[in-house]
């Protein structure tokens, strides 16, 4: 099943209103939750990104779900090769040097995936 940015910001707001709800006096409601998860973007990337210019930048850790990574990976020149269906020859364009982001699952989240799977068996 996907989840919907709805059903995420229904969840979200729930747990906040749970966790949160009776210190901060506040019953949190989708459009709250929705805020919220819009306002958290901004933060991750402008980190990930912060060390960009080194050859290997930093990486930012989402709790228990995981972490970003962000990838350095170089630039190719273009090349000649075959085209492997037709068997003619060919050249492959030249690529620039980019930054990819890599998302790397923590303990608790594949601990959780496994206590799943093993449910399902």
């Amino acid at each position: 099943m996907t989840v919907t940015k709805t059903q995420l910001a229904d969840a979200y707001s729930a747990v906040l209103t749970k966790e949160l709800g009776d210190e901060w006096g506040h019953k949190f409601s989708r459009r709250d939750a929705s805020k919220f998860l819009d306002l958290l973007w901004p933060v991750v990337s402008g980190l990930a990104l912060k060390d960009t210019k080194k050859k290997t930048p930093g990486s930012v850790p989402l709790g228990h779900i995981g972490r970003i990574k962000m990838r350095y990976k170089a630039a190719t020149k273009a090349r000649r090769g075959t085209n492997p269906f037709t068997g003619e020859p060919a050249t492959f364009k030249a690529k620039p040097a980019t930054l990819q982001p890599r998302f790397t699952a923590g303990k608790a989240l594949k601990d959780e995936a496994s206590k799943y799977f093993k449910k399902m068996r």
